[in-house]
């Protein structure tokens, strides 16, 4: 079963008192890239993958900031 382009969501869970962000995919070409990043999949069923990835690692580009999400709180 293939999935469309829509069904192919990337979503990023964390929360203020944390050090990490949960991300889940199911697009591969986003699994991919986590994993060449050097992480590793915590979980992994048919066409989703879940990584624990830290907040650090993690930013948001808008067209006058970039901001890291370790310095949210």
């Amino acid at each position: 079963m293939s999935l469309t382009e829509e069904e192919k969501e990337t979503v990023i869970q964390f929360d203020e008192a944390g050090q990490t962000a949960l991300v889940y995919t199911a697009s591969w070409g986003m699994a991919r890239n986590l994993k060449r990043a050097g992480y590793t999949p915590v979980k992994k069923t048919q066409g989703a993958w879940w990584f624990e990835v830290p907040l650090g690692a993690l930013s948001i580009q808008g067209e006058k900031l970039t901001m890291n999400l370790d310095s949210i709180g």
